[in-house]
């Protein structure tokens, strides 16, 4: 079914398409569900952009934005060279777009299309104070994550019977660790990863494998761990340094929280601009479109 937006017809080819294109993103925000309810959501989603983008289109076309031709001239020439050149453009093969006038008509409206958004995206300047409450109200969006820097020793292992013999070696290995030997000539002499001399460098969480990751998180520096299970096989893993998080301060992410706090205010306007349009609009579904 078409679209009716006041007087625009979206003709259902045109629905079909945007919805195609927003398949894949919709699937990933539904993992799992059948691809028959993936589709119907993907079209719900194109119907409401391409009403939204209507009804945009049909308001600043009605404000009669006036549109410098020196803008307008530098647009068509981008919008043909991002288009696969003069040559390709002589061809007249955009479903849409065929003659230099089709190209003005277009870039013309997408120039009023962001002077609509400009104008109506107009929030007041977030202040040093504001965001400095953001900063003291969310300090866990600004907090380094604690880092470990620390060695392993690996028995690879891929069977059941391998993997009973890793143990026994790794059992036997921190043992020659706790009577005095160095690591690092235990990791040349018996591992399986010596590259390095075992040392897997710093890293935080998520970056290792999940019984790896809890063992090593739950040492002190200088201490080494019982031997661990991981789908590689066994290993020791002994922690060299733990660095605890910080707090970046204000004065190093100001700038970054004013844009933020600014583009959600930009967003909020205009979000409320688009909602009086739609309350007065009249949108109906059509056939034969």
């Amino acid at each position: 079914m078409a679209i009716k937006v006041n007087e625009h017809i979206i003709p259902d080819w045109a629905i079909e398409r945007q919805a195609q294109s927003l398949l894949e993103q919709v699937a990933k925000s539904m993992s799992g569900k059948p691809r028959e309810v993936i589709q119907l959501a993907a079209m719900d989603m194109a119907k409401d952009r391409m009403v939204d983008q209507a009804l945009m289109a049909q308001e600043s076309k009605s404000r009669n934005y006036k549109v410098d031709s020196e803008t307008l001239n530098l647009e068509m020439k981008k919008w043909i060279s991002q288009n696969g050149g003069k040559k390709a453009f002589s061809k007249g093969k955009h479903p849409v777009i065929k003659t230099q006038e089709d190209l003005r008509k277009e870039i013309t409206s997408q120039i009023q299309f962001n002077l609509l958004l400009e104008e109506e995206s107009r929030a007041e300047i977030v202040t040093d104070e504001e965001a400095k409450k953001y900063y003291d109200t969310r300090q866990d969006l600004f907090q380094t994550e604690i880092l470990l820097t620390a060695s392993h020793i690996l028995k690879m292992a891929q069977t059941e019977d391998e993997f009973a013999i890793a143990e026994k070696k790794i059992i036997e290995i921190k043992k020659q660790f706790h009577e005095g030997e160095n690591f690092i000539e235990l990791v040349k002499q018996e591992s399986d990863d010596a590259q390095n001399n075992g040392h897997l460098g710093t890293f935080g969480k998520g970056r290792m494998v999940p019984p790896f990751e809890k063992a090593a998180f739950a040492l002190e520096p200088g201490e080494i761990s019982e031997p661990v299970k991981t789908q590689f096989g066994w290993h020791l893993i002994l922690l060299h340094e733990k660095k605890e998080p910080e707090v970046t301060q204000f004065v190093d992410v100001k700038e970054k929280i004013i844009e933020y706090l600014g583009e959600k205010r930009k967003d909020a306007a205009f979000e409320q601009f688009l909602d009086r349009l739609k309350s007065k609009a009249e949108v109906t579904e059509v056939a034969g479109f």
